[in-house]
């Protein structure tokens, strides 16, 4: 039988690299580590690390394991979420993460609608970028996530064994001021827009990629990560943009009009959590108000399209 405490420290040896930060962070000697170590290393009969230089890699025993041993300490999260929640009769604390421009759309009116339907169940949220989010949701660290990628991408590593709600998707749009020349057109290839300048976010390297295979190199006069700071001096003439239609569902700062990208990606937003989670009332209770807030921005966005 595996014992749970072993499987925690094999996970944070994984995860730090070392005997040694592994002991700091789980506030034990790396003398006891390493006798946990090779004590569930006995049990399963085969080496789970093996040293590499002067760090430790994983066997793919050891990988297999902690696969598993993700799922058991999911497992015991909800339990505890659960157990906390029918205490509370009902109640409970749920840990949301979710990426920006879902915190300004979905993440508003699912608190809202919590407010009138379920007063008792309460949540603090993180904002982060899927990446992060995807470690926090896999390491136990938040229970419910809203995630998004684009429609070409393959499932990101990490979340196969995970359980996926797809919510919605939405188009990459042409971000400008309503008296450019082209903010009468329905939709804009990106071709059209290499001799302009460009007020873009940090991460950028599809929208590069992009330009690149178009054969020209964007000029970006601005980089910013707030959404209404990128809508200011796109209004304030610096640049065009590109934000995705969630991102522009909240406000649009005037004068600015947005349009579809031409044979762009679809990106899909979608709830990310472990399966045994969906079991705890309080998580179900949110992840059900999630799914009707999107569906209802879905269908505002099939009703109200840009001309």
């Amino acid at each position: 039988m595996l014992d749970v405490h072993q499987l925690q420290v094999l996970a944070e040896v994984a995860r730090t690299g070392s005997y040694t930060a592994a002991a700091a962070s789980l506030g034990y000697s790396q003398p006891a580590v390493s006798y946990q170590m090779r004590r569930l290393q006995q049990s399963v009969g085969v080496p789970l690390v093996v040293r590499v230089g002067r760090g430790l890699q994983l066997t793919e025993t050891g990988h297999t394991l902690v696969r598993h041993a993700d799922a058991i300490f999911s497992v015991l999260r909800a339990a505890d979420q659960e157990v906390s929640s029918v205490v509370a009769r009902g109640g409970g604390l749920v840990r949301m993460v979710a990426f920006q421009s879902s915190c300004v759309t979905i993440v508003p009116e699912v608190l809202a609608r919590l407010r009138r339907s379920a007063p008792h169940v309460h949540i603090t949220l993180t904002q982060a970028e899927p990446v992060e989010a995807r470690h926090l949701i896999r390491t136990g660290e938040a229970d419910l996530g809203l995630l998004c990628n684009w429609e070409n991408e393959d499932l990101p590593e990490g979340e196969a064994a995970m359980l996926r709600v797809p919510l919605m998707t939405d188009r990459r749009c042409v971000l400008m001021r309503d008296d450019h020349p082209m903010a009468g057109r329905t939709t804009i290839d990106l071709s059209e827009l290499a001799h302009h300048d460009w007020v873009m976010e940090t991460i950028r390297d599809r929208f590069l990629a992009a330009c690149t295979n178009l054969g020209f190199q964007p000029r970006i006069t601005a980089t910013a990560d707030d959404l209404l700071v990128i809508q200011s001096l796109v209004a304030a003439g610096l640049g065009v943009s590109m934000m995705n239609e969630l991102a522009l569902y909240a406000h649009v700062v005037p004068p600015l009009v947005h349009r579809p990208l031409r044979d762009w990606p679809l990106r899909h937003t979608y709830a990310l959590l472990w399966p045994d989670m969906a079991g705890v009332p309080a998580v179900a209770t949110v992840l059900r108000e999630v799914r009707r807030t999107a569906r209802t921005m879905r269908e505002d966005f099939t009703r109200v399209a840009p001309p």
